[in-house]
C-alpha cells in the first residue's frame, strides 16, 4: 500500500511540475486583448471615407502584433470592398494587416406590385429596401419622394428596384385637368379657372382652355395646378 501511494504522490508531483513549466516557459500563448476592437476602427473608418450607409465586417484576420495603441491612419491595400486587406499603421510606423470580408448597404426604393406602362406611382406603391452595394444598379432611386406623382415609361415587376430610366422625371400633368391659369399681359396678371388639352409635363409647354372664355391658351405648366400664359 506504501509503495502505491509513493507512486501516486510521485505522478502528481510530476504533472503539476509539467502543468507549471508550461505556463511559465510559454507566456507568448496567451495574448492579452487591445483596449480597442481592430474590427471597429475598420468599420469607422469605412463609414467616415465611403458613402454607404451599413458595413458588415467579418472573418477578421490580423497579422502582426496588436497593442492598445490606436492605429494613426488605415491604408486600403486591396478591396475595400468583398475580401480586402488593410494596413493598421501605428505610432513609429509599425504595421499591423487586418484582412476581412467586407459588405456594404444602401437602402433603395423597390416596387410593391407589378405596374404598367404610364402608371403614376403612388406612395403606397413603393417601399424602401437595404441591399448590397455591388447588386445596386447605378441609377438606383434612393428618395422616394424623387418619384411621387411621376409615370412610368415602361412596365415593371413586383420587388425590383426602381431606376430613374424606368421613370419620367418630369411630373406629368393628365388631359383634362383642372388648373389655374395665370395670365400675364403688359404687366398685369390675372387668375383664372383652366384644363389641360393634351397631356403634359411639368416645365414644359401644354395646351389649356380658358373655362370662362372657352378660349385655348399655351402655357408653361409650372406645377400640377398651375399653368402660367403670357398674352
Amino acid at each position: 500500500m506504501n509503495k502505491r501511494m509513493r507512486s501516486m504522490r510521485i505522478l502528481l508531483h510530476v504533472t503539476c511540475t509539467v502543468l507549471i513549466s508550461y505556463f511559465i516557459l510559454m507566456p507568448s500563448v496567451f495574448v492579452s486583448a487591445a483596449s480597442w476592437s481592430p474590427e471597429d476602427e475598420l468599420r469607422s473608418y469605412l463609414l467616415k471615407n465611403y458613402p454607404w450607409e451599413e458595413i458588415d465586417v467579418s472573418n477578421v484576420q490580423l497579422i502582426g502584433k496588436i497593442s492598445n495603441e490606436l492605429p494613426e491612419r488605415i491604408l486600403v491595400e486591396k478591396g475595400p470592398l468583398g475580401r480586402a486587406a488593410f494596413s493598421l499603421i501605428l505610432k513609429n510606423n509599425k504595421k499591423i494587416i487586418l484582412k476581412a470580408h467586407v459588405r456594404a448597404f444602401g437602402r433603395v426604393v423597390k416596387s410593391k406590385r407589378p405596374f404598367k406602362k404610364k402608371h403614376v406611382i403612388a406612395s403606397d406603391d413603393i417601399y424602401l429596401s437595404k441591399i448590397d452595394i455591388r447588386k445596386m444598379p447605378g441609377s438606383a432611386v434612393k428618395d422616394p419622394e424623387k418619384i411621387l406623382g411621376k409615370s412610368l415609361k415602361r412596365s415593371i415587376t413586383a420587388n425590383i428596384p426602381i431606376v430613374e430610366d424606368m421613370i419620367e422625371m418630369s411630373q406629368v400633368v393628365a388631359r383634362g385637368e383642372r388648373v389655374v391659369l395665370l395670365l400675364s399681359y403688359k404687366g398685369m396678371s390675372i387668375r383664372t379657372s383652366g384644363k389641360t388639352k393634351e397631356r403634359g409635363y411639368v416645365g414644359m409647354p401644354v395646351r389649356a382652355m380658358n373655362i370662362s372664355s372657352k378660349k385655348e391658351v399655351i402655357g408653361i405648366l409650372v406645377d400640377n395646378r398651375t399653368v402660367k400664359v403670357v398674352l
